[in-house]
């Protein structure tokens, strides 16, 4: 299977996917950026050792939602907090705040819960796929979703 897979060709089918996905983990389109770089640049490296055990998307979500948690905790640290914050643009329109604050609140969620509700609510995955891409149990799937939704209906008010 790999052997008909280029880098080139998984960048072009699947560039648009990883960003998006680091996008909503991190809450920030720069960050994103360099997430979905990382990738990709792990991706040339580890392409022929893709064996094909799991669907090709199931393992670039995998690979993306390591590299998110590796720059979100570097980010953690260099700014001294527990959860990185997305910067927030002065000048949005009126019809975006309520987004930018759902946006936020996602991005305010701890590292686990806001990767299955993205997986889930945003990305459109089952349950049973979440489980897999996350290497988890589909029951834990179902609890950390419950946690975050509960958690942003708190923050949202």
């Amino acid at each position: 299977m790999t052997a008909t897979l280029t880098p080139e060709q998984v960048f072009a089918d699947h560039r648009q996917d990883v960003f998006r996905l680091a996008r909503r983990l991190t809450g920030d389109p720069a960050l994103a950026e360099d997430i979905a770089q990382d990738v990709f640049v792990g991706v040339i490296l580890a392409l022929p050792t893709f064996r094909g055990d799991a669907h090709l998307t199931t393992w670039l979500y995998r690979i993306t939602m390591r590299v998110a948690g590796r720059h979100l905790a570097r980010r953690a640290r260099d700014r001294g907090s527990q959860h990185a914050q997305p910067a927030v643009a002065p000048d949005r329109a009126e019809q975006h705040v309520e987004r930018d604050a759902v946006e936020r609140a996602i991005a305010a969620l701890p590292l686990a819960r806001r990767t299955v509700l993205v997986l889930v609510t945003l990305e459109g995955f089952s349950h049973a796929q979440a489980a897999e891409v996350l290497g988890i149990p589909e029951g834990t799937v179902w609890s950390r979703l419950h946690a975050a939704r509960k958690q942003l209906a708190g923050m949202l008010g």
